[in-house]
């Protein structure tokens, strides 16, 4: 294709990030949103990128409301943006078969974006698409609707960010994206296109690091929760429930499944190693503020993820003979913390 035509699904913060970075590197864009959103989607949509405090225009994309609308279109690519909570809904599951009848007779490559045990296996059930067309992908850099009403710091202007529908920032290591190389021909066409872009990178990574690492972080996202969402010094500080953390995501990384790779990291990602690389993170995606930003997304948008994710670690883990204990007192503490605060709420 001259013109490489990609499909979104999904015109929230992770399609419009995504999708505006496709765009500058000359692909046709077309975004599935949910029936009677197509007009809270039309373009042209303001962005505003922390990274050199200024405002984006996004436009020249379409956006359809139903699988049918796609019948005459080919697409290289299809970036499917739904959490792994909600593909695994009704809703999403009949999504992603109608998805897999509209693309099966071509050679779309699907890029999928949610996390959950299981959920590779999940899409493939759903979609009904070969093995090597389902890869791995997901943003680096972070990005949020601009009502997430977060904490503005310096030089960002509240004003602009007003005018916007997105906002977002780059790490500055500036890879936006990274792709899994299970079907390396296909993951180095991805990243080439979305290289063009000039401004974002995108980063390939071993499919078994990807699985071994992928679901690690989230009992930090449990241990801020819990802490109420300080910064990471803060809940580093709270040695008993950040050791309690590394401990559970010890026991994620070792996993049977992930063979001696995840016995290695294990041993490495301690509780310092751990505490440094978060650190380092809330620093370097200032002034977008880190830890308030967890707590909108993991702490709201994909909290239902989140926390089956980290169930059903448990669950793969003990049918393994794996007592996952670390992972358990930390669900327990965080499920008494979530009881605590809808006391609060309701009193």
């Amino acid at each position: 294709m001259s013109k490489p035509s990609i499909l979104i699904i999904g015109a929230g913060a992770v399609g419009l990030a995504v999708g505006y970075h496709l765009s500058l590197a000359d692909a046709d864009i077309t975004f599935l949103v949910r029936p009677g959103r197509s007009a809270a989607f039309a373009s042209p949509q303001q962005l505003y990128c922390y990274d050199d405090a200024s405002l984006k225009t996004f436009a020249g994309y379409s956006v359809v409301e139903n699988v049918a609308e796609l019948a005459q279109k080919r697409f290289q690519f299809v970036i499917v943006t739904l959490d792994g909570h909600t593909s695994r809904t009704a809703e999403g599951t009949a999504l992603l078969r109608s998805l897999g009848d509209a693309i099966r007779a071509s050679d779309a490559t699907v890029i999928m974006g949610g996390f959950g045990v299981g959920l590779r296996e999940h899409y493939l059930e759903a979609m009904r698409i070969a093995e090597d067309r389902l890869l791995k992908g997901f943003l680096v850099m972070l990005s949020h609707q601009a009502n997430a009403d977060l904490p503005v710091h310096a030089p960002t202007d509240p004003a602009q960010v007003a005018r916007v529908s997105l906002c977002y920032k780059h790490p500055s290591s500036r890879i936006g994206f990274q792709i899994e190389t299970r079907n390396a021909t296909a993951a180095r066409q991805f990243a080439a296109l979305y290289n063009r872009c000039g401004v974002s990178r995108c980063g390939l990574m071993n499919p078994a690091l990807v699985n071994t690492v992928s679901n690690a972080v989230f009992p930090m996202y449990a241990a801020s929760e819990i802490a109420d969402w300080p910064d990471v010094a803060t809940v580093v500080a709270n040695k008993e429930l950040w050791r309690l953390a590394c401990r559970a995501q010890g026991e994620i990384i070792a996993l049977p499944q992930h063979g001696w790779l995840g016995k290695l990291m294990a041993l490495i990602m301690g509780p310092r190693v751990t505490a440094n690389i978060h650190l380092r993170l809330e620093r370097d995606m200032l002034p977008l503020d880190y830890q308030a930003f967890n707590r909108f997304q993991h702490g709201g948008k994909v909290r239902a993820q989140d926390v089956e994710l980290l169930r059903d670690c448990v669950a793969s883990g003990q049918r393994r003979g794996q007592p996952m204990a670390a992972l358990q007192a930390l669900l327990a503490k965080l499920s008494a913390h979530e009881a605590a605060s809808q006391a609060v709420t309701q009193g």
